[in-house]
């Protein structure tokens, strides 16, 4: 059988990578690969040579020996050379530019929500892409997306936490996974796994520079990664990773209709608009290591800790406008929210060998993210005009999410007599803690007027009251068990079962059936069939903000309400439900050639009970609704909104990679790549409006036309990426070609609907090699691509003309980007 399977980018690296990591034991995933001093396959070796060349997974198997291709589902691998090419300074942009699959979109004016960005697989929701830090579950960020952007109402986990000097290779899968990692892997896992070992030439720093060529944005960065040996007799290592970015904000924001001669002179100035990248201050550093006491027992982890300050723009409020206060900003004023986004993740674990060949794994995880907000150059107009004064800077408060984990893994191969081949048998268990907090803000910032008269909170993003803040918590137990084996020579497969129960959600039983048959030498075919659990998280439960949210070209105050707020409950809101998942995956590996891989896979994921937010109820449009209202709660907003099961989703698509390697002899070696995603989310259903607002309001819907607009068009339905990596001599040439489908903004009406058109984008890399230096040029959208501009007609986005690019563009609207890096290595 001919397995000979090569990354995208740079296979040899990869290659090097998982040799060294049975060598040393460290390739490991919830217990599933060896520690030190055990064997470096528990099966038997491939008949196929080449299998020497490809990189050994972890991902989606309990079994140590499977690669890549002879994956039972669709996985991708990629090292540090391929993120490194993308001249990405975040994993998930180094991940947008690679994979079709997934996408990393842009984000603008929106508060606290421009610390973290989100990863979207398969265009749905990142509440279903779980995260691995080296096979162990990372924590989300503290953020909920409250805006009108793809991904809305999703709690992201942010990978761009973690230093990109410190990953060795990344996994993807691209497969429902609930049954083998729990809650949170519906749509796939991404498991990002660090480098490892002290070895000499693993070592390096570099220093590098990067701006857009138009619109600001320049950046400065140290990172590097060192690894140290431990004891006399090198029993163990220990590797410091680090990054220190520095970036300086983007603006394309224009002269829009607001700034017309007679709007200048009645407001005494103008509008001035910042859209763009938010100014950042970036402090990374992964301290990881391992100690071999024995060759039974080795002892291992891992600390991340991170630190981002954001400068983060509001919109700006003109001199006449309500939100102003003409005797503190004569000209009006542009509000600064300044944000800082802590993150802290530390596993401590051993593994061994116990018994007859057990191979087990205990490990405890802890991390949180914690995100402080402050506000500047702003007012709380409802203070100034009830006592004569305002502050111009505040406190608005802060979120955390903190998330604790032990696992317990025992892993063996078992020769069952009546089998071929011996049969990986898997089983553990898992006790986990989630907490979720928000504290108050200055009493200043959440002040509201008694009256009713005047708009309260400090401007653009109102402070945590006293009664919205709160620890809340919850808990929950699993078990599993994995069977995995080689049936025959050509037929393998998989099977998972998962038992988790959740202290507020309740029981839920998953599980997961795999094939693949080999039917040539060169024709393999595979599916999977599982179902999937995501228990509603306590952010979706608890979050509760006012915010500034453009709706019909309006700054809207609106609330975010949870949904034992009395404002939700009297707009109808009731306690979230789980959502259940069914996945479906058929494809085919197909390697014509040592050099040659295509693989295709055809997929559908239903998703039932999606918590989502509902539409914004606008107060103002509908005053019965809004007197209602007043009539329960003081709270003073334009509009609300809330969390609910909004709707039942499917997802069908299909995703194509293809990987081609050429030895030219003096002329080096080009490794050239094609892959393409095509993907489909339809709803199959959509909860009824509640009567309350069938009352009193009869043309709102609890979920409309603009909302499922943002859940099924807010995504590209297709995404090509073909590239090609040069390598001769002391120099390598990458280059990139990345096609971004149509997306489109679905306004309350056909009338506000607008399609944003599809975009080529180019990236390219040059690297020379100088003994020790590497010197590195590229640019990324090098022939200065932009998206569609806003038209009048999109009142979501549009905003008299001053916000010329929607937030929904699939590649961001900052054009092109070049950069430039020295690295020393040792």
């Amino acid at each position: 059988m001919k397995s000979k399977r090569y990354s995208r980018a740079m296979i040899l690296p990869i290659a090097i990578a998982a040799s060294f990591a049975s060598a040393s034991g460290w390739a490991m995933d919830d217990g599933t690969a060896t520690s030190a001093g055990q064997p470096a396959s528990k099966k038997a070796p491939s008949k196929s040579s080449s299998k020497q060349m490809q990189a050994v997974i972890v991902t989606g198997t309990r079994s140590s020996g499977r690669t890549e291709s002879e994956s039972l589902s669709p996985i991708d691998v990629l090292g540090s050379k391929d993120l490194q090419a993308t001249g990405a300074n975040t994993v998930g942009q180094a991940l947008s530019q690679l994979l079709p699959s997934l996408d990393f979109p842009s984000s603008a004016i929106n508060g606290p929500l421009n610390t973290t960005r989100p990863v979207i697989l398969r265009g749905m929701s990142p509440n279903y892409v779980l995260v691995l830090v080296d096979g162990k579950r990372y924590h989300p960020s503290s953020q909920l997306n409250y805006s009108t952007t793809s991904s809305r109402g999703s709690q992201p986990v942010d990978t761009a936490s973690i230093p990109i000097a410190a990953i060795d290779h990344i996994e993807v899968l691209r497969d429902g996974a609930a049954a083998q990692y729990g809650s949170d892997a519906i749509a796939g896992v991404v498991n990002i796994v660090l480098k490892h070992g002290a070895r000499k030439g693993d070592n390096s720093v570099t220093a590098g520079g990067a701006g857009y060529t138009k619109g600001g944005g320049a950046q400065n960065s140290i990172s590097g990664s060192v690894g140290f040996d431990l004891g006399a007799q090198k029993k163990g290592w220990l590797r410091v990773s680090w990054n220190y970015l520095n970036a300086m904000p983007t603006n394309h924001a224009e002269f829009g209709e607001q700034n017309q001669a007679s709007v200048v002179k009645a407001n005494g100035g103008y509008a001035t608009q910042v859209y763009g990248n938010a100014g950042q201050k970036n402090f990374q550093t992964v301290i990881n290591f391992a100690y071999a006491f024995n060759p039974a027992f080795e002892l291992y982890g891992y600390i991340d800790a991170s630190q981002r300050d954001q400068r983060n723009y509001g919109y700006y409020r003109t001199a006449n406008s309500s939100n102003n206060v003409k005797a503190m900003y004569p000209n009006g004023y542009l509000p600064l929210m300044l944000s800082q986004s802590s993150d802290f993740s530390a596993v401590l674990g051993g593994r061994g060998l116990i018994g007859d060949g057990w191979h087990w794994d205990f490990s405890g995880t802890y991390g949180y993210n914690n995100v402080n907000n402050q506000v500047d150059n702003t007012l709380n107009v409802a203070l100034y005009e009830n006592t004569g004064s305002s502050p111009r800077n505040f406190y608005v408060g802060s979120f955390r999410d903190a998330q604790s984990v032990f696992n317990l893994d025992v892993s063996k191969d078992t020769d069952w007599g009546f089998l071929p081949n011996p049969v990986t048998v898997a089983f553990g268990a898992s006790w986990m803690k989630d907490q979720y907090q928000m504290k108050a803000g200055d009493a200043a910032s959440y002040y509201q007027d008694p009256n009713g008269t005047y708009a309260g909170g400090a401007q653009t993003f109102s402070g945590i009251t006293p009664a919205e803040a709160g620890n809340f918590s919850r808990h929950s137990q699993a078990v599993y068990a994995d069977l995995e084996t080689d049936l025959t020579d050509r037929l393998s497969a998989g099977v998972a079962a998962r038992y988790e129960h959740y202290s507020d959600a309740g029981a839920t039983r998953s599980g997961k059936v795999s094939l693949r048959y080999q039917l040539t030498d060169t024709l393999a075919l595979r599916g999977t069939v599982s179902n999937g659990f995501r228990a509603p998280s306590l952010g979706q439960q608890y979050y509760e903000t006012i915010a500034t949210i453009i709706n019909n070209n309006t700054l809207t105050q609106t609330g975010t309400f949870r949904t034992s707020n009395s404002v939700a409950q009297a707009l109808g809101a009731r306690s979230l439900r789980p959502e259940k998942s069914v996945n479906y995956s058929l494809g085919a590996v197909w390697q014509p050639l040592d050099n040659l891989d295509v693989s295709v896979d055809g997929y559908q994921i239903r998703i039932a009970h999606q918590d989502l937010l509902s539409d914004s109820f606008s107060l103002t449009s509908n005053p019965e609704l809004a007197a209602y209202i007043s009539g329960i709660s003081a709270t003073q907003v334009s509009a609300a909104q809330y969390f609910t099961n909004a709707a039942t989703t499917r997802t069908r698509g299909v995703d194509m990679v293809t990987s081609y390697y050429i030895a030219m002899g003096n002329a080096g070696t080009l490794r050239l790549n094609a892959s393409a995603n095509y993907n489909q989310v339809s709803l199959q259903s959509v909860a009824a409006t509640p009567a309350i607002l069938r009352e009193y309001a009869p043309t709102l819907a609890l979920y409309g036309r603009a909302s499922e607009g943002l859940l099924t068009k807010s995504t590209p339905r297709t995404k090509f990426v073909l590239g090609g990596t040069w390598m001769v001599g002391n120099w390598s040439f990458y280059a990139g070609e990345t096609r971004y489908g149509s997306v489109m903004r679905v306004g309350n009406t056909a009338a506000g609907d607008q399609t944003f058109a599809a975009r080529w984008l180019l990236d390219t890399t040059i690297n020379y090699t100088y003994h020790n230096w590497t010197f590195t040029v590229g640019a990324n959208n090098l022939t200065n691509q932009y998206p569609s501009r806003v038209t009048k007609n999109n009142t979501y986005d549009y905003y008299y003309g001053e916000l010329p690019y929607s937030p929904l563009s699939p590649f961001g609207y900052n054009g092109r980007y070049v950069f430039g890096n020295v690295t020393l290595h040792w």
